[in-house]
């Protein structure tokens, strides 16, 4: 098996309604990846952190905005490192909520912002995917 890791910072950016209707079926996730890197990573950083969330802010039902990039950091796990310039993960209701947010006017306003930046190389990668939140059992101890 091939593994890799690396550590990143999150940076959750608002969206107008967080919380997903009752009832609703499997969410998902468009997770979008850039392998980098910019010329310029603070440029870059600067430029997207201050448009394009606000962009994708305005998709139609998006429940969660979160934007990952890299950061110096030590370990000593026996994978590999990697040093990805950034990802992010935007959740929607459902498979059929997350096409009909791609086939939205929204996706012109985030082709015109992508022309506009700064410098880099790797391309990005697209990833849609259903999403199950797993979380521990409550330790009934805890009140």
């Amino acid at each position: 098996m091939y593994v890799t890791h690396q550590v990143m910072v999150t940076r959750s950016f608002p969206v107008d309604v967080a919380e997903h209707p009752a009832g609703t079926t499997t969410p998902c996730s468009y997770l979008v990846h850039y392998p980098g890197p910019a010329e310029d990573m603070n440029a870059w950083n600067l430029h997207y952190l201050e448009h394009h969330p606000a962009i994708m802010r305005t998709f139609p039902d998006v429940r969660q905005i979160e934007i990952y990039t890299r950061i110096d950091w030590v370990d000593r796990l026996p994978s590999q490192r990697v040093e990805h310039m950034q990802r992010n993960k935007l959740v929607f209701d459902s498979p059929q909520s997350l096409a009909h947010a791609l086939g939205s006017d929204v996706i012109k306003r985030m082709r015109a912002d992508f022309v506009k930046f700064p410098p880099f190389a790797g391309g990005n990668k697209h990833f849609p995917m259903l999403t199950r939140a797993v979380r521990p059992p409550r330790d009934p101890r805890a009140r």
